[in-house]
């Protein structure tokens, strides 16, 4: 309801919706976790199977609270053992939390793990509003483009004209996805990202500083030679629902072989240098146009709409919620949104509100100044 009161009041059109993602953390220490062989030890003790008194006096800390657990009735802990275990089935991590069994181990921005959910969430350009929040066990990005897309769109009731994300986001699903919706989409490649907050690699010869040439399919190196397309291969995806992994490999043996800077380049036990490249035709064609500066000048505009998550974990405390499971974090979520989205409503509104009075201020004053000149000029 807020984003059609926006859409109301004339504020966006929501052409322009932007995509990203980050963790929050669970309500679950890192410590408060189970393995699969005490699972399974628990399941047996609870299900009358006989268990030596030396296996259950081995169990770590979590899986004893179970065992001692005198709130809970044998079936209810034989139900929560089957669900861990539906859990290690699901997922093929090593080990699950106890106080939230859907949360997953997730590797944060500074590069440590914790317990956490992964929350995708779509923002409106021109408005700045949540469009939509989508909350997942995934522990990383890559595939999350096309849900929060959906939810997006099914928000805001239209489809936006471009949906820009950034290079976690680039293989061939969010690509597919955006050509079947017909949505411009923007998402550059590592090199472009890099290049575009000035972190290309500091050596020379490294692949950052290879240039691809689109119409040549070639990349030129930094001694001005080509390198062309040789091979093709195609790497099935562990997932089996997910698409093969496409290689693309170039060199040229007899530049290298004749290079004055092989040994900068690559090692001595190397007969020549090869760029290898992934991605599909679709990709390389997002490439090619992530290239332009008008789709440059509008992937720019992303860097304003990741003010979001910031105020929901600085101002909102979303990291201290104390919610258990992954559709109540969701919901509480979404509350949160709504909370933001109404005072972001108020504040555009108010903004509006002074600039018109501003205006008609303006208005007044050169009405005065208008008519003294006028009688200067009669006196």
């Amino acid at each position: 309801m807020t984003l059609k009161k926006a859409s109301d009041l004339k504020l966006t059109d929501f052409n322009h919706v932007a995509i990203d993602g980050t963790i929050k953390k669970a309500y679950n220490s890192n410590n408060n976790v189970i393995t699969k062989k005490e699972t399974q030890i628990l399941l047996n003790y609870f299900s009358g199977l006989q268990v030596s008194r030396e296996k259950l006096d081995k169990l770590h800390k979590p899986a004893q609270k179970i065992l001692e657990n005198k709130d809970m009735d044998v079936e209810d802990k034989i139900e929560l053992l089957y669900d861990i275990e539906n859990q290690f089935t699901f997922t093929g991590q090593d080990k699950i939390p106890v106080n939230d069994i859907e949360a997953r181990f997730m590797k944060g921005k500074k590069g440590n793990f914790m317990i956490a959910y992964n929350i995708q969430s779509a923002v409106d350009y021109d408005t700045k509003l949540i469009c939509a929040i989508n909350v997942t066990q995934n522990p990383t990005d890559h595939y999350e483009l096309p849900p929060i897309a959906e939810r997006a769109i099914h928000n805001i009731q239209k489809t936006p004209k471009y949906i820009i994300a950034d290079t976690i986001y680039l293989n061939q699903i969010s690509l597919s996805y955006s050509a079947d919706k017909k949505i411009d989409g923007l998402i550059p490649n590592r090199k472009q990202s890099k290049e575009k907050i000035g972190k290309l690699n500091d050596n020379p010869y490294h692949k950052d500083h290879f240039e691809y040439d689109y119409e040549l399919d070639a990349f030129k190196c930094p001694e001005n030679e080509y390198m062309y397309f040789q091979a093709k291969y195609i790497e099935p995806h562990k997932d089996p629902e997910k698409p093969d992994k496409i290689k693309r490999l170039y060199n040229n043996y007899e530049a290298c072989k004749n290079c004055k800077s092989r040994n900068k380049c690559y090692s001595g036990s190397q007969t020549h240098r090869t760029i290898t490249e992934y991605g599909s035709e679709m990709q390389k064609a997002m490439n090619q146009k992530m290239e332009k500066q008008e789709y440059k000048d509008e992937y720019a505009k992303r860097s304003s709409v990741e003010g979001p998550f910031g105020i929901l974990k600085e101002q909102f405390q979303i990291e201290k919620e104390v919610v258990i499971g992954m559709l109540r974090t969701e919901e509480r979520l979404y509350l949160d949104a709504l909370a933001y989205n109404l005072i972001r409503l108020y504040n555009i509104t108010q903004e509006i509100e002074n600039s018109t009075e501003d205006l008609e201020n303006l208005c007044e004053r050169e009405s005065v100044i208008n008519q003294l000149k006028l009688d200067v000029t009669i006196f």
